[in-house]
């Protein structure tokens, strides 16, 4: 197909979306959609391909219909159905991720970042679920007959099993592939979940509104969870990095202050990113101090791992391990030398403020690691992520955490002995004047995971306070005195937290 032609159909399926849009809506809560994705056989998403945001509402689609059945089918555009001997093979782990990248030639064939898609394998893995890729060749309005047809294959196949579909979101308008799955398949419920949709945002708009969920019809409707200029500046990105390095991991944006830091250097970013955290705070620390760190990611893993075995003992050693195993970005105990496991703005925001608040305390946590005084470490660590955390969301507003509620409901639903360990010490310590919790028996693993859970949540506390009409100066208050100690993280504990709300309290999915 011509270039010409291809443009044209695109604009009619832009047009076609845009006109699909603007239909009349109500607003629903988010029960109403859980109920239509319960009955249906077959679930609809969009995905606008460089915004990470659609991928995180797709892992919470799937961990919901896991809660009640494990028959779920996974199908994607983003892999060409000729590939699926190199997904069956990536998911019973026969392949390592790189093995699988290179096998179904993702870089030249998608070239969207690999890094949101990686979360949906990741779950698809925890869950035993299954994969299908629905891409191939041809004309936009081929492709979605072949993805229709073999979705049919699919349920034939799979008669019990639900079908969730991720695809381009101007794919799953109504005239598109869902007619054309009904006319295969008429008796089928389907539901078509719309994402982020530009027309809809600005009549939620118009009712004072900036995100929620709005119902067409009982089988179709749309979450909005981010403004339109959102997603439009992930797509400049990456069209902006694209050329320059096909391996591009989408890097989120600075909202407050529309500036783009992403240079071609990391390090560069990296440092305007601790500069602009410390002028907009009036820290008062100098560009040379701040230029006293070092950066490495995954490509320099081996360096770093060596770098750890000549500087940490037996035990520290192996606990960094597991950061590293776990996907974990963190700061070398002594020195400011940092590991980025991949290159996100979140990622980098949040070493950033790590940097500016290791810059301002001057302290070496190496001594505190290696020192028999648990409470220390649990507050040495969550006062570090709170920081952190407060930082990079005054780079990214829209960066959400685990509140308690939501603390709770995992700790209830959890299976996993090292999950249920740290969620109970996370919420003991938010619960109880931290002096009466027990710190006794658990490892440095367990208390790093319940600390950053508290480290997260406070820091989100001090952002609302931060950003609320007036007090603008009072992260000062914060930095006043302050030492790495039980006491201190207590005394910030109760300055922070919202004593008679923050148990109602839970994470906004949409």
């Amino acid at each position: 197909m011509d270039l010409e032609n291809h443009s044209r159909e695109l604009d009619e399926y832009l047009k076609d979306q845009q006109e699909h849009a603007k239909r009349d809506f109500k607003l629903v809560e988010i029960d109403e959609v859980k109920s239509a994705v319960r009955d249906a056989n077959i679930i609809f998403l969009g995905d606008f391909h460089t915004f990470d945001q659609n991928i995180r509402n797709v892992l919470r689609i799937i961990k919901f219909i896991t809660e009640k059945s494990s028959d779920c089918i996974i199908a994607l555009e983003m892999i060409h159905s000729s590939q699926q001997i190199y997904i069956d093979a990536y998911l019973e782990n026969h392949l390592t991720e790189l093995e699988f990248l290179d096998s179904i030639h993702y870089h030249d064939s998608w070239r969207f970042p690999w890094s949101h898609y990686k979360l949906i394998f990741e779950l698809v893995k925890k869950h035993s679920l299954k994969v299908v890729g629905l891409n191939t060749q041809g004309s936009l309005k081929e492709r979605d007959e072949f993805a229709a047809q073999k979705m049919d294959e699919i349920s034939k196949q799979n008669p019990k099993s639900q079908l969730l579909v991720f695809y381009g979101e101007l794919h799953i308008t109504q005239s598109k592939i869902p007619m054309m799955y009904k006319k295969i398949n008429p008796s089928h419920k389907q539901v078509i979940l719309h994402q982020n949709l530009d027309e809809v945002y600005w009549e939620l708009v118009k009712l004072d509104l900036e995100q929620g969920i709005v119902s067409f019809n009982k089988e179709e409707f749309c979450l909005i969870s981010a403004p339109p200029w959102i997603k439009y500046e992930s797509m400049i990105y990456w069209y902006e990095n694209l050329c320059d390095d096909p391996d591009f991991d989408i890097h989120e944006y600075i909202i407050e202050n529309e500036k783009k830091f992403f240079s071609d250097d990391t390090k560069e970013t990296f440092f305007h990113l601790c500069c602009e955290i410390s002028n907009n705070l009036n820290l008062n620390i100098s560009e040379s101090d701040i230029e006293d760190f070092n950066l490495y990611d995954h490509t320099n893993l081996e360096f770093i791992e060596k770098k750890l075995k000549q500087t940490l003992n037996e035990k520290l050693q192996k606990f960094y391990q597991y950061l590293i195993s776990t996907n974990r970005s963190f700061r070398f105990p002594q020195n400011n030398t940092y590991y980025c496991s991949s290159y996100s703005m979140n990622r980098i925001s949040y070493l950033a403020g790590i940097h500016i608040f290791q810059l301002h305390l001057d302290k070496n946590q190496l001594e505190i690691f290696n020192g028999d005084d648990e409470f220390l470490k649990f507050s040495s660590i969550a006062l570090d992520s709170m920081f952190a955390y407060f930082f990079s969301k005054v780079i990214n507003p829209h960066r959400k955490c685990d509140m308690y509620m939501d603390l709770q409901k995992k700790y209830k639903e959890s299976d996993f002995l090292l999950e249920k360990q740290f969620l109970k010490l996370a919420i003991d310590s938010l619960d109880k004047n931290f002096s009466k919790i027990s710190l006794d028996g658990h490892k440095l693993e367990t208390i790093y995971e319940a600390a950053i859970l508290n480290g997260h949540i406070l820091g989100e506390y001090l952002y609302r306070k931060f950003t609320s009409k007036g007090v603008k100066q009072s992260l000062h208050e914060y930095f006043k005195d302050l030492k790495i100690s039980s006491e201190y993280f207590e005394s910030i504990k109760k300055k922070l937290l919202p004593l008679k709300e923050f148990r109602s309290h839970q994470k906004r999915y949409f």
